[in-house]
């Protein structure tokens, strides 16, 4: 009865093995993918209904030097604090 168990146990483990191998065989092929860029001969087809997009960059625009810019103080200005009384819990 133990053999027949220690039998079983071993051929699970086969078959266990055999299936990893096959994964990882596949997982080794290349993917079956067609080529996503298009000849130079296929542009005018394809840009013939919609025509070339405009760029939404203005090149025409003048050019402005950068220079660092002063920083301001950000600080609210200090307000006067109205008295305190004894009794505030302030």
């Amino acid at each position: 009865m133990e053999t027949l168990l220690i039998l079983a146990a071993v051929a699970a483990c086969a078959v266990a093995g055999t299936v990893v191998l096959r994964l990882l065989a596949r997982g080794r092929r290349e993917p079956l993918r067609l080529d996503s860029e298009h000849d130079a001969a296929d542009e005018a087809l394809l840009l013939a209904e919609i025509g070339p997009t405009a760029s939404p960059i203005d090149r025409s625009g003048a050019v402005l030097d950068l220079e660092p810019i002063r920083a301001e103080s950000r600080e609210a200005p200090r307000l006067a604090r109205p008295d305190r009384t004894e009794g505030d819990p302030r």
